[in-house]
């Protein structure tokens, strides 16, 4: 929140935003000054995210009750929405509702979602302005997700177009993909893998029980000759928007082909002049005019 307020005063035009603020380590109500607060400094600019976080960070390494994580998500993101709009709120029944003391620039600041499994989705599609789908997403996985999010919207009669689908991209924008690149890539892909359901909803084929299994003794070992040989080159192409200034925008394009209206580009800090020029919206769409 503190860099967005810098990055508020240096920039004019470009959009702001978090992706994501958790209901865990900061109360609605925090949260909510904070939004109304940088929308005000930014001039109306600022695009909020929340999400869940992560069980083994909020539970397992802070001590903080993650019990009934997606309800708590929802109630936060509700009541930040009516702290934004003016409405009172209160925090419980038997406490005095708050309003907040600074307004936002925006009538209706945008309130993001993230979302990985399809519980989270059909509530990021039923409540939200707009879904962060999971950085490292294959397309396939993002189609899957969008089949979800579209019938939700179905469900609950809403216009497809009220809600934004963005995506975190990470990408490496090299002309000449070195072992120790692709490897540090099969190696952060494993680890995203070896994650608790998360490996089960990316990877969707015959025996992935299995491979799963044994990719995740390689992870806890920290075996990375095995995990190079496990993690393929294919799927470091999948995972990744990773080769050349032409290849990255084709994948991008795919990404927006697949259903992402916001593909968010994620490079490493190093690269990020580079990439913002080589690979900004009027040439990713030129592309594919």
């Amino acid at each position: 929140m503190s860099l967005l307020g810098f990055l508020s005063a240096v920039t004019e035009t470009i959009n702001l935003g978090v992706g994501v603020i958790n209901p865990f380590t900061r109360s609605p109500s925090l949260i909510a000054m904070g939004a109304a607060t940088l929308d005000r400094l930014s001039g109306g600019r600022f695009v909020l995210g929340l999400g869940r976080s992560d069980k083994h960070l909020i539970n397992g390494t802070l001590g903080i009750d993650y019990e009934d994580s997606l309800v708590k998500l929802n109630h936060c993101l509700l009541a930040i929405r009516d702290m934004l709009t003016s409405n009172a709120y209160a925090i419980k029944d038997d406490l005095k509702s708050i309003n907040l003391a600074v307004r936002p620039v925006q009538t209706s600041l945008p309130l993001y979602m993230a979302a990985i499994g399809p519980k989270a989705m059909k509530l990021a599609a039923k409540e939200a302005d707009g879904v962060i789908l999971n950085t490292y997403s294959p397309t396939d996985y993002i189609r899957r997700s969008i089949e979800t999010i579209k019938s939700t919207l179905d469900e609950n009669d809403r216009d497809p177009n009220s809600l934004k689908i963005a995506c975190m991209l990470p990408v490496r924008l090299t002309d000449d993909l070195s072992d120790s690149l692709n490897n540090e890539c099969k190696y952060r892909i494993a680890s995203i893998l070896s994650e608790k359901f998360v490996g089960e909803l990316f990877i969707n084929e015959v025996n992935s029980e299995r491979y799963l299994s044994s990719l995740r003794q390689l992870v806890h070992d920290k075996n990375k000759v095995e995990i190079y040989k496990l993690i393929t080159d294919d799927m470091v192409g999948q995972y990744y928007v990773i080769g050349d200034q032409n290849h990255c925008i084709k994948r991008i394009n795919e990404y927006i082909e697949a259903g992402v209206g916001q593909p968010l580009l994620l490079p490493r800090l190093a690269d990020f002049m580079k990439v913002a020029e080589k690979l900004n919206p009027e040439i990713v769409m030129a592309y594919d005019n």
